[in-house]
């Protein structure tokens, strides 16, 4: 929608309804206009517009502006003062006396200064925009910020640089702004719509995100689910992400990571950064993604995840089915459950199914199949991997250590990950530690 030609606002911003249809008002148009009295004489000019918002309010309340008056300096101008505010002239009712001197509240923004240039994020659109201009419009007698159009970057592959282009009105009930740190911009809590994103729509989110703004985005929505996102980012945007990051939340990020990925995104890291964020690792995680940055990456020891389910032969499914529900979290790199002897050798793999139909009094034995099971030893190399997994037509195969304890699991798309589709595969040598 081009903004020279806004329509009312009630076909322009969803749920703002007033029983008078007004125009939208460009809130930069009204920066720098003269300030007249009400018997038309020129008393100042108009500096910024001022908002009350708790980042609850959908549409902000205008509560004044700020004004520069000869003599007076920059002073508050009340909405309440305020006689017509759609017209080109801003009209108050007298002039000095009453004016009380600019000092920003708790609470208050500036329209022009907090807002304008900063990234937000469209929620409904799952896009992120840099601010260009906000419309204002009456509503059930007072002025409250609706709408706001911006630049979105988009790629051209043809030479693979951004470019901007002017995005449309976006109801402001669908935004989510950045800020300063300590700014009353800063949000303590996430917009709502946010939370009901999937991980790849965040993620998407905060590969356009500058540092400051992906910080603060980061730092409010829960690390589990930004965990996720994370793990839907391209390679480099991690890396970026992680160097740009506080090596302590960083390291929380990476410990709610699933422990293939987290090494991946370790791996692609400078050693000395890696190391930092490693020792801020709980212990039994950072020995864990330990054990698979020690393995070149194309050997399945260096793709594997680590996250299996080991039942006993004397086990009952009842019992197979609580470990399975303890690891709910992880649920997207278990499709089977690895059935060892007494002395933690690997003998059975067993499909969800089979759990799936058995009774829960069953006894793990009883399920166990006559064949020989499917292994692969940790220093396969990725071919071999592949090869075994054509082979014997799974969607996953068991990773087992000399004495064939299990110590993994290689699904088919840690395989995928490791070919490089779409990026090539870089061949990386362990880290010498």
């Amino acid at each position: 929608m081009d903004p020279s030609e806004i329509p009312d606002i009630p076909e322009v911003a969803s749920g703002i309804k007033g029983k008078e249809a007004h125009k939208l008002i460009r809130a930069t148009k009204k920066i720098g206009q003269v300030l007249y009295d009400a018997e038309g004489n020129a008393i100042g000019e108009v500096v910024d517009i001022v908002v009350r918002w708790d980042g609850q309010d959908p549409h902000p309340l205008v509560t004044g502006l700020v004004a520069d008056v000869a003599e007076l300096g920059k002073v508050f101008v009340s909405s309440a003062r305020l006689l017509t505010f759609t017209k080109n002239n801003n009209v108050v009712q007298r002039r000095g006396d009453g004016f009380q001197p600019w000092e920003r509240r708790s609470g208050e923004l500036l329209l022009n200064e907090d807002f304008i240039g900063r990234q937000v994020v469209d929620i409904d659109d799952v896009r992120v925009l840099r601010a260009r201009d906000l419309f204002l419009a009456r509503v059930a007698g007072q002025y409250r910020l609706v709408a706001v159009t911006g630049k979105k970057k988009f790629r051209l592959p043809e030479v693979g640089e951004e470019q901007e282009n002017e995005g449309d009105l976006v109801d402001w009930a669908d935004i989510h702004p950045f800020g300063d740190p300590g700014s009353e911009l800063r949000l303590k809590f996430p917009h709502e719509g946010l939370k009901r994103l999937r991980p790849g729509d965040l993620a998407d989110i905060l590969e356009h995100l500058d540092k400051e703004a992906r910080d603060e985005l980061t730092s409010t929505m829960d690390p589990e689910f930004v965990a996720d996102a994370i793990e839907e980012m391209e390679p480099e945007e991690v890396e970026e992400l992680l160097i740009d990051t506080d090596p302590m939340k960083a390291a929380s990020l990476i410990s709610k990571m699933e422990p293939d990925e987290a090494v991946d995104a370790l791996r692609d890291l400078g050693r000395a950064e890696a190391d930092e964020i490693i020792a801020k690792l709980p212990t039994a995680v950072a020995d864990q993604i330990q054990t698979l940055l020690d393995y070149p990456e194309a050997m399945a020891g260096g793709f594997m995840t680590t996250t299996i389910v080991v039942a006993q032969l004397a086990e009952t499914i009842e019992e197979v089915i609580e470990k399975l529900k303890a690891l709910k979290e992880h649920s997207v790199d278990i499709d089977g459950v690895v059935v060892v002897d007494e002395d933690g050798v690997f003998i059975d793999d067993l499909g969800l199914f089979d759990i799936l139909v058995a009774s829960r009094e069953e006894l793990v034995f009883d399920l166990v199949h006559e064949v020989e099971p499917v292994m692969v030893g940790a220093d396969y190399m990725l071919k071999e991997v592949v090869d075994k997994l054509k082979a014997s037509r799974r969607s996953s195969v068991v990773v087992v250590d000399e004495d064939l304890h299990p110590i993994g699991r290689v699904l088919a798309d840690d395989v995928i990950d490791a070919l490089g589709v779409g990026s090539g595969f870089r061949f990386r040598m362990p880290w010498n530690r």
